[in-house]
């Protein structure tokens, strides 16, 4: 008999900030790759258009990375990933505008659990960015 490889926790965290934000069907995809697996999700989430993807490894439990649509978290803990995606999409997260040497970048904050996660894009321009994300745009 072939063994189950088990469920990443980061993806059920995922799939629990989705069913708290109330989306249609919040469990996300998954899939193993050797040692690394891979969890996404595609949807409604209040309005907008959205992918969010998480993926880790099984040597590293503990954290995850986490996309969501164009800003990539690196490094967040796993009990931290519903309330960073849940946050977000909440309006409980900021976007400012940095200079980093000779590029404008687009910073998206959010404090889930004990640490503030940040995640950048290049640009300066919020319209450039999805739409959830825009009204978190400080001036």
């Amino acid at each position: 008999m072939a063994e189950t490889a088990p469920r990443p926790p980061a993806s059920a965290e995922l799939e629990a900030a989705l069913r708290s934000l109330d989306v249609a069907d919040p469990a996300p995809r998954e899939r193993w790759e050797g040692d690394a697996w891979v969890a996404d999700w595609d949807g409604d989430v209040r309005g907008h258009d959205v992918y969010v993807l998480v993926m880790g490894a099984r040597n590293h439990p503990g954290s995850a990375r986490l996309m969501l649509d164009e800003f990539t978290f690196e490094d967040v803990r796993t009990e931290d990933v519903a309330e960073l995606v849940r946050k977000a999409f909440t309006g409980d997260a900021r976007v400012t505008r940095r200079r980093a040497l000779l590029s404008r970048q687009l910073v998206l904050d959010v404090r889930a659990g004990s640490h503030t996660y940040s995640a950048s894009v290049s640009g300066d321009s919020v319209d450039d960015l999805s739409t959830w994300a825009r009204p978190l745009a400080t001036p």
